[in-house]
C-alpha cells in the first residue's frame, strides 16, 4: 500500500499543505484581476495539465499517485495524450518532469450542462518523488466559510476576459473571499449545494478561462496548513462586479475520492481535521459505496 498523507523524506516527515515560502522572498507583482505573479514554492501543490503539448487545466497534488482536477477538463480528451507537469511556467523546457496519466476518473454524474459534481481524480503511471517543493494539499471536512482565512487560487489562466487562448507563462494568484451560499444562489440561480463561491464584491479579481481544475485553497483562523475547499469550475465572465467564481466545493467528495482511489489500488484518504474521521477500512468503504449507488436507483 502506498503512503496516504505523510510522506517520508530522508529522516524527516513531510506533511500536506505546508510550503517554504516566506515573505522575503515574495515575486515582483504583476497586476492582473487584481492578482500578481508567484513562485511554485506559494503553491507547492500546483500542476500544469497538458493536452497535446499545450496547456488545458490546473490541478492540485493529493498524494504522489493522484491528481485532483475539474471534469469538465476531460470532455473529449484522450488520457494518452495527457501530461501533468510541475513548474512555474507555462511553457514546456528540457528539464521539466512531465508525468503520464494511467487512469482518468470523471465522476459518474457530472452534468457538463449546469457542471454539477465537476470534480476528477488523475492517478499517474509513475509516483511523483514528493520534496518541499512538490507537497500535496489537505482536504477539510469543514464547511463553514467563518472557519477560513487568506483564501487565495491560482493558474496560468486568462488575465483579461477580453483574452483568448493567451494563457500566461508565470503562475499567477489572487487573493479572495468566500461567499455564503445563500447569497451566491441569489445571485447565479444555477448553483447547487455541491460549488462553492468565492471572488470580491468590487469584482477584478476572479479566475478565468484556463485556471479551470486548479485549487482554491484557504487557511484555518488558528493554523498556517492550507487546505484545498474548491477547485475552478466556471462564472460569468471573469472579475465582474458582483458576480462571484464558482468552485466544486470539495468538502463534498471526500467518501467518493476516498472510495475511488481504493478501487484503483493506490487507496488515498484525507487527514481528519473535524473530529469526524473517514479513514474508514476498504471493505467499509467498498460497503458505503454500493448502498450509495442503491440509493440513487
Amino acid at each position: 500500500m502506498a503512503p496516504l498523507i505523510n510522506q517520508k523524506l530522508g529522516k524527516g516527515t513531510m506533511t500536506c499543505g505546508q510550503t517554504i515560502y516566506t515573505q522575503a522572498e515574495k515575486p515582483t507583482n504583476l497586476k492582473i484581476l487584481g492578482g500578481q505573479s508567484a513562485d511554485i514554492t506559494e503553491f507547492p501543490w500546483q500542476v500544469n495539465i497538458f493536452d497535446q503539448g499545450k496547456h488545458l487545466c490546473g490541478g492540485s497534488i493529493l498524494s504522489e499517485w493522484w491528481i485532483l482536477s475539474a471534469s469538465h477538463c476531460f470532455i473529449k480528451r484522450n488520457i494518452s495524450t495527457l501530461e501533468i507537469i510541475h513548474d512555474n511556467r507555462n511553457y514546456i523546457t528540457m528539464n521539466m518532469t512531465r508525468m503520464k496519466v494511467d487512469k482518468l476518473i470523471i465522476h459518474p454524474y457530472f452534468d457538463s450542462w449546469i457542471l454539477d459534481n465537476d470534480i476528477a481524480l488523475l492517478l499517474l503511471q509513475s509516483p511523483f518523488h514528493l520534496s518541499v517543493t512538490k507537497v500535496p494539499i489537505c482536504l477539510s471536512e469543514v464547511t463553514d466559510i467563518h472557519g477560513w482565512r487568506n483564501c487565495q487560487v491560482s493558474g496560468w489562466g486568462l488575465t483579461s476576459e477580453a483574452e483568448k487562448n493567451v494563457f500566461q507563462s508565470v503562475l499567477q494568484k489572487i487573493n479572495i473571499q468566500l461567499f455564503k451560499w445563500r447569497k451566491c444562489s441569489h445571485i447565479m440561480p444555477l448553483v447547487t449545494r455541491n460549488m462553492l463561491c468565492a471572488g470580491t464584491l468590487h469584482g477584478e479579481q476572479d479566475a478565468c478561462q484556463g485556471d479551470s481544475g486548479g485549487p482554491l485553497v484557504c487557511q484555518k483562523k488558528d493554523k498556517n496548513t492550507w487546505f484545498q475547499l474548491g477547485i475552478v469550475s466556471w462564472g460569468v465572465g471573469c472579475g465582474r462586479r458582483n458576480i462571484p467564481g464558482v468552485y466544486t466545493k470539495v468538502a463534498n467528495y471526500l467518501l467518493w475520492i476516498n472510495v475511488e482511489t481504493n478501487l484503483s489500488g493506490r487507496p488515498y484518504m484525507h487527514e481528519p481535521d473535524s473530529g469526524f474521521s473517514l479513514l474508514l477500512s476498504p471493505l467499509l468503504i467498498l460497503l458505503l459505496f454500493f448502498v450509495m449507488l442503491l440509493l440513487t436507483l
